[in-house]
């Protein structure tokens, strides 16, 4: 929709933040991301931002309901495969946190906090969460198990998946971009089902 009004003042700022690939979540933790949230969130913004950044070449995506905003590149038909291409690399990673949360009696989604101390002291105690994470394999191969898990962390933070909550106590937040991460998982699950039928 076109509405003739001109992009918010924050247009510059928040085309620098989705073209790194981060997330824009409602309930981040920093009030910069906050404050960028509520710009494209109020008035008509989105409308306004989304033809302003369609006609460059992006798409901006409202993720459940205003929670989250990406970019997605208009691109050929090798979208779905590159999605397919990065979701691998998450499936051993997102498998593993959820089955954390599991281990924990509690979904593993937006709001919740980890730390890593936690997280390695449920595996101590879970052999079959210890084995997953044992069975994950990262670039630069790790052994010990507690490095593991922060390294692990680091690339949920890297992905703005989740944030630092509290420094003192090493503890994380899982924002709501983190619902990006289940539905990329799922479109796997589609696609494999898909091609199933389709062999029948």
């Amino acid at each position: 929709m076109d509405t003739g009004k001109i992009p918010p003042i924050e247009t510059q700022e928040i085309f620098e933040t989705l073209t790194k690939g981060n997330f824009i979540s409602f309930d981040s933790e920093q009030t910069d991301i906050q404050r960028l949230h509520r710009a494209i969130k109020e008035d008509d913004n989105y409308d306004i931002l989304f033809t302003y950044f369609n006609r460059i070449g992006f798409q901006l995506i409202n993720g459940n309901d205003h929670s989250y905003y990406y970019f997605t590149k208009q691109e050929t038909g090798k979208k779905i495969e590159d999605k397919i291409k990065v979701a691998y690399k998450w499936i051993d990673i997102y498998d593993f946190f959820m089955s954390y949360g599991e281990s924990k009696n509690e979904y593993f989604s937006a709001g919740i906090l980890i730390s890593p101390e936690n997280i390695f002291e449920e595996c101590k105690i879970n052999t079959a969460l210890m084995d997953k994470l044992t069975s994950i394999q990262l670039t630069k191969s790790i052994a010990n198990p507690s490095d593991k898990i922060k390294k692990l962390i680091e690339e949920l933070k890297k992905a703005t998946f989740v944030e630092e909550y509290n420094s003192f106590h090493n503890e994380y937040k899982v924002v709501s971009a983190f619902e990006y991460l289940e539905q990329l998982i799922k479109s796997i699950d589609i696609i494999t089902i898909d091609e199933d039928t389709t062999s029948l």
